[in-house]
């Protein structure tokens, strides 16, 4: 996916946690933010207490392929910023997925999909 597709700055992620919505579940936070772009946008924030370096990376890594996934059925011109808790480190992909899909429901960015 293009770099643009994603938050980098911290003037953004500041941006979406002073004006947003906000949903969750056990595993992730999610917040929202409308961005007057023609595109969405998401990033990701994951806290040192939730492993080392290396485990960081890879929880994003697979966020980003979530992400992917869901990009083309999400609403034009959002931020969002998915805050990821304590416990993800021990899930297995399939769990993470299931949990990001269950949040993106949650917070009506996605469609119900009709296999779940």
């Amino acid at each position: 996916m293009d770099k643009k597709y994603f938050l980098k700055k911290d003037n953004d992620f500041k941006k979406v946690y002073k004006k947003r919505k906000t949903f969750g579940n056990r595993n992730y936070t999610l917040y929202i933010r409308r961005n007057g772009l023609d595109h969405s946008r998401m990033g990701f924030s994951i806290n040192k207490k939730v492993g080392k370096a290396v485990v960081r990376n890879k929880i994003k890594r697979r966020l980003r392929v979530l992400y992917g996934e869901v990009f083309s059925n999400l609403p034009i011109g959002y931020d969002l910023v998915v805050v990821v808790k304590n416990n993800v480190p021990d899930m297995t992909f399939g769990e993470m997925k299931s949990s990001f899909n269950h949040l993106m429901r949650v917070s009506k960015m996605i469609k119900r999909d009709k296999r779940s």
